[in-house]
């Protein structure tokens, strides 16, 4: 019974495919290059190979952060329990505390998806955690601080560094493009079917890359980061790259089933570009998570960058070719997802003290 609480990470990872598909593919289905249906089954094939292949990296990360903010076990807590004898109860907390930041976070980034705003679930993880941190973790102990305030700062400046790094990755893309390439191409008979082959390989990476990057936010507090330590499993799952796939397969279900809101808003509603803008608009959300990524060693919100990369290709065009209430509207979902989970799972926190201890 205790594997039936993966379904909140798994209903985390539906939500996050519903509204990152939009990051992949958003820009294809609203310039009309492809459509909707072709799009999504690319997105979930790419996503699930991307996380089966690469998305165990980013699983360490999130499991240190869920840690110094008494999510998920310490090594201490383990060799504590089995001194004790309490390891099936300290695993069953663990499912517990993990299904309940899911289900705060993926709640969130539901009711968000719905009103269409492309947030991101990266944040709503992380405020969930810290909002958890906040009520049982000791912030005025040194060693939690040593770990808690580097991560956050880290996510913190995403909020930033991502959207800016996109933007000026896809101005610099879009402006050389039109100055040298766009009309050579589109004075070819063939212009229509070279867009659309650039569009699906550019989607086909972008999706690999969030599947890379996101799969770990999604089952990333089921891992027992501890076990390897121990030789003792108190969590439900032990191995990262099964955990990553698992994560992967719920954000493929939510782009097949639930994605066509948020990816018509990122696609047409920020700003107007062309085709080829749209496609190089693609390249370079990829190309910021790949480099953050790597550079930042967390996982970050492709939606963020998919939106500053949006916004970067407007500009190319004159700042009236931005619609900035469209983009301040999105930049207050930013804010508020990882507050609202925050609030709520140090709501819950709070009133389960008696359980959790």
């Amino acid at each position: 019974m205790i594997y039936l609480l993966l379904f909140a990470g798994l209903f985390m990872g539906w939500s996050l495919g519903t509204n990152d598909a939009a990051n992949a593919f958003g820009t294809a289905v609203a310039t009309r290059v492809v459509k909707y249906r072709t799009a999504v089954i690319i997105i979930a094939i790419f996503v699930l190979a991307g996380a089966f292949i690469g998305g165990a990296g980013n699983i360490d990360k999130v499991a240190e952060l869920s840690t110094s903010n008494m999510v998920l076990a310490s090594t201490e807590e383990v060799f504590g329990a089995i001194e004790n004898g309490t390891v099936d109860t300290l695993r069953l907390k663990s499912a517990i505390k993990a299904a309940i930041i899911f289900a705060c976070a993926g709640l969130t980034v539901f009711v968000m998806s719905y009103l269409k705003f492309p947030v991101s679930a990266n944040q709503s993880i992380t405020g969930a955690i810290i909002g958890w941190g906040l009520c049982y973790a000791d912030y005025t102990d040194p060693a939690v601080l040593s770990v808690n305030l580097p991560q956050i700062g880290k996510f913190a400046s995403t909020w930033v560094i991502n959207p800016v790094g996109a933007g000026i990755i896809s101005f610099i893309l879009v402006f050389f493009a039109n100055k040298f390439i766009t009309n050579h191409l589109t004075s070819l008979g063939s212009y229509d079917r070279i867009i659309k082959i650039g569009y699906l390989v550019a989607g086909a990476f972008a999706s690999y890359s969030i599947g890379t990057n996101s799969s770990a936010n999604v089952t990333a507090l089921y891992y027992d980061a501890a076990y390897a330590e121990t030789g003792v499993a108190a969590n439900l799952l032990t191995d990262a790259r099964i955990t990553a796939t698992i994560g992967g397969i719920a954000i493929a279900i939510g782009v097949l089933t639930f994605s066509k809101r948020v990816m018509m808003t990122v696609g047409s509603s920020i700003a107007d570009i062309t085709q080829m803008d749209g496609f190089l608009v693609i390249i370079a959300m990829a190309l910021t998570v790949v480099i953050m990524g790597k550079w930042m060693g967390i996982p970050v919100s492709t939606s963020q960058a998919v939106v500053g990369a949006v916004m970067g290709a407007g500009l190319t065009k004159g700042i009236k070719a931005v619609r900035f209430g469209v983009m301040k509207n999105i930049a207050i979902a930013w804010v508020s997802s990882p507050t609202v989970a925050g609030v709520l799972a140090y709501a819950i926190a709070f009133l389960t003290r008696g359980y959790f201890g």
